[in-house]
């Protein structure tokens, strides 16, 4: 969702043009970071955010819309940070769902033998 570009409609009163802007972009810019932590930042500000309702604002039903989708996005996102996690913990490079599942099955085995003796 890099370079997201929104196109609200102006209403009579709507959302701050320049909260909203300011918002997304650092949710967009979230979106393409590896930093986990970011994107957390990110997430807890869309859910918390208070848009001040201006003349001559964004349509609201569009950017409320448009903020959970991001959620969205961002709820989507942590799947490759854990995969690319995992892969690392386990040295496994270009790891796939299914290689990471087995070795992880492979050390239970493992641990489960040890356990035992």
């Amino acid at each position: 969702m890099s370079a997201m570009r929104l196109d609200f409609t102006f209403v009579l009163r709507g959302y701050d043009r320049s909260q909203v802007d300011a918002l997304l972009g650092r949710a967009s810019a979230a979106l393409d970071a590896e930093d986990a932590s970011q994107r957390a930042r990110a997430r807890e500000a869309l859910q918390t955010a208070d848009f001040t309702i201006v003349l001559r604002g964004y349509d609201r039903a569009q950017v409320d819309g448009a903020v959970q989708m991001m959620l969205r996005e961002l709820d989507a996102a942590p799947s490759e940070d854990l995969r690319a996690t995992l892969a690392s913990v386990l040295r496994l490079p270009d790891a796939d769902d299914q290689l990471i599942i087995d070795e992880v099955r492979r050390l239970r085995a493992l641990a489960d033998l040890h356990r035992h003796e």
